[in-house]
């Protein structure tokens, strides 16, 4: 949350840790670097959410849809993770490698999610998704009024997953 209140800059060690209640000593024991420190962060917050994105094996496209616009909507702490994602890391981390790797595993359960159809290669559907995510994401942390509201979120949710699927 630090890094999505101040930026890149402005979120100092002195911030980062007065925001997460230790001493900067401590965030210092942890985190050799802010870099460390915005990556370590960025690797758990991704793989924590979506391990609640991806619980329930018997997920479907709509309801993952749903369940990420309403998180990046309501979840301050992931609305934080997204601005940081998009806003923070590209002026702070040059290694991709990692990134890449957790979109690999985040496309590989995105398509375990989805029926075969014979109609469109879950691969190339779990592609578009990931797209799609990032898409959202984006929207997040720049125009939050964009994204589907409540009272039209699973309408709109299941139409979408229903023109990726066909």
């Amino acid at each position: 949350m630090a890094f999505e209140e101040k930026g890149w800059r402005g979120a100092t060690f002195e911030h980062v840790s007065e925001r997460a209640g230790v001493t900067r000593g401590a965030l210092h024991h942890h985190f050799r670097s802010k870099a460390v420190l915005l990556e370590e962060a960025l690797t758990w917050g991704w793989a924590e959410y979506g391990n609640r994105l991806f619980r329930n094996s018997e997920t479907t496209l709509s309801a993952l849809l749903t369940k990420f616009v309403t998180l990046v909507r309501d979840d301050a702490l992931f609305r934080a993770l997204a601005a940081s994602t998009v806003l923070v890391a590209p002026q702070a981390l040059s290694d991709r490698a990692e990134k890449n790797a957790a979109l690999d595993t985040w496309r590989a359960q995105i398509a375990a999610t989805l029926p075969s159809t014979g109609e469109a290669d879950p691969e190339t559907v779990a592609g578009l998704v990931l797209v799609l995510l990032q898409g959202l994401t984006v929207t997040a942390v720049t125009r939050p009024d964009d994204l589907p509201q409540p009272d039209e979120l699973s309408a709109t949710m299941t139409a979408l997953a229903r023109g990726l699927l066909t």
